[in-house]
Parts: C-alpha cells; structure tokens; sequence
C-alpha cells in the first residue's frame, strides 16, 4: 500500500519508544494461513514485533520492509556501518529506521530529515540526530557530508517533474563513493476486490493522483549521470491470511489507518461512520479470499568519485 504510507499532511501523532530487543511475536496458530508463504524462524535475523497498541502504522511499514528483505538496507554499506559511517535518512517520518539502525550501527553518526519537529520521537539513540527541513527546499548540509543517504516511501508527496531535482539533491549531499538508496511501493495492489479498489479511489482523491514511480525511478537514476552500479530489487506481499504472518501483519497496519482516518472517508464517501465500518469489514473478508498482492522496490546506486 504504497499510498496508505504516503505522507499525511498536517496530521501529528506521538509516536512511543519501542524496544529493539523485544523477540515477542504474535501467534498465529489458529488462522488458516499459507504455511509456504511464511519465513522459516530459525534462520530470520530480523522478525516481525508483537502487533500492539504502541505499534503504529507509521512505525509498522519499517517492520515490513525489514522483515521482507531480512535486512534494513540493500546497498553494499555494511563496512561503512561498522566503521563510523555518517547516514542520512532523507525523509526520516516518525524515525523508526533510522534507530533501529542508530542501536544495531553504534559507532555510525545518524541523521534524520522531516517536515515537523512534532513528528521526531523523544526519546532516542545518541547517535541519533533530527533536522527540520523540507527536502524540496534544499537540505541543510554541505556537499558530499554522507556516507549512505536514504529516501523511503516519497512518490506520493512528489510530483513527477520532482523527483529528478529531489535525485540530485540527494546526491549532492552524498560523497563520492557513497551510496544512495530509495524504498518504494508499487502505487495499487494487484487483484484488489470491489470494496477495496473503493477505498483505494476514494484515497487517490483525496490526495490526488501520483505516477509510480516504482516504473521511473531506475531511469531517473541512471540519467543523472552521476551514479554508477545502479541496482533495483522489489519483494511482494499477499495481504492478509494468505499471506502468512506478514501478510496480517500489513493487513492490520492497512485497517488501522482508514480506521483512525474514518472520519476523512465517511464524509468524502458520503456514508455513516457505522456503514464506513461495514465498508471496512468487507474489505477484510476480501483479504480472506483474494490474493491482494503489493509489491515493494529498493533502488540503490554508487555516486562516481
């Protein structure tokens, strides 16, 4: 659901601390679930959290991605890392990546950008550090100051004819031989159900129409002609039951958001909030029985020295 995590302006929530050493997972053994869709635990570095109220849709994405890919980052920067690095996430949200980096990577310097200081959690690593700004303005740092620099779910805050000054942007700050790396999602899940797709049109109007990037960004990339070994990779999730443990796992994140944005839908749907329920109901018993699968992008690349 690459538009359920797109940015949602003027919304602020207080995000709580998590624990990077909690291994509690949730049990699944009473739902019916696609046992060959599921990880084998015994050899995953990275699982899922317990799904709880301190888990918030802004925080789980981070989890899934991890989870999907068993790592938090695809670029070839582990020797960076472990050497005193200097990392930017470049549209840090509400943070999660980047203490979950900031706690595994301890001797690396990491730095946080985003639109509202309200956003950035209390309580945090000290290696850690979170900038206001706004990347369409410029960044508020010199030439060639990161090691690693990271974009992670901007196609939809971005117009098309944004992305290849945001591109550049962020390779000005990256140094030679540094990398750059971006997450994004496909922009629809494929084989939605009719209550879905619903949702998912009323969604696009109310933040309007964005391309996918997810088709572009590669091209984007390579026509800067300041990057070399430029990379893609995708994974895809079935959301829901038929997708194993991540797949319930996306799927609450989803019914949480339009949960807590069901005033936003009701009226612009012209429905009650008890019918808005019902819509909601639905669609989760379409998870049950469709295989609604989205899919997930990394794009990386080396900036030429």
């Amino acid at each position: 659901m690459g538009i359920i995590y797109s940015r949602i302006k003027e919304r602020i929530i207080k995000v709580s601390t998590f624990d990077k050493n909690d291994k509690n997972e949730r049990n699944y053994k009473n739902d019916k679930i696609d046992k060959n869709s599921i990880f084998n635990h015994e050899e995953l570095k990275y699982k899922l959290p317990c799904i709880s109220d301190s888990l918030s849709e802004f925080q789980s994405p981070h989890y899934t991605l991890r989870y999907l890919w068993q790592s938090n980052y695809s670029a070839p920067v582990e020797d960076i890392l472990l050497s005193s690095g200097v990392v930017l996430d470049a549209g840090c949200g509400f943070g999660a990546w980047l203490i979950d980096m900031a706690l595994e990577y301890q001797t690396t310097d990491f730095a946080g950008v985003g639109l509202s200081p309200h956003q950035f959690p209390s309580q945090i690593p000290n290696n850690v550090k979170f900038t206001q700004a706004n990347i369409l303005s410029g960044l508020p740092f010199e030439d060639n100051e990161f090691d690693f620099v990271r974009l992670c779910y901007f196609a939809n805050s971005l117009a098309c004819s944004e992305w290849d000054p945001v591109v550049r942007e962020l390779i000005r700050v990256t140094k030679p031989g540094g990398w750059i790396e971006f997450v994004e999602p496909g922009i629809v899940p494929i084989n939605m159900g009719p209550k879905f797709t619903l949702l998912m049109d009323t969604l696009k109007q109310i933040i309007g129409e964005r391309s996918d990037v997810s088709e572009r960004l590669e091209v984007i990339l390579q026509s800067t002609n300041q990057l070399k070994n430029i990379q893609k990779d995708s994974k895809s999730i079935i959301i829901g039951r038929l997708g194993g443990e991540v797949g319930i796992s996306h799927e609450n994140s989803i019914i949480k958001y339009f949960v807590g944005e069901s005033s936003v839908f009701s009226k612009h749907l012209g429905i009650s909030s008890k019918d808005f329920e019902n819509l909601l109901d639905d669609v989760i018993k379409e998870f049950q029985t469709r295989k609604v699968e989205e899919k997930f992008f990394r794009f990386w690349g080396q900036k030429i020295e």
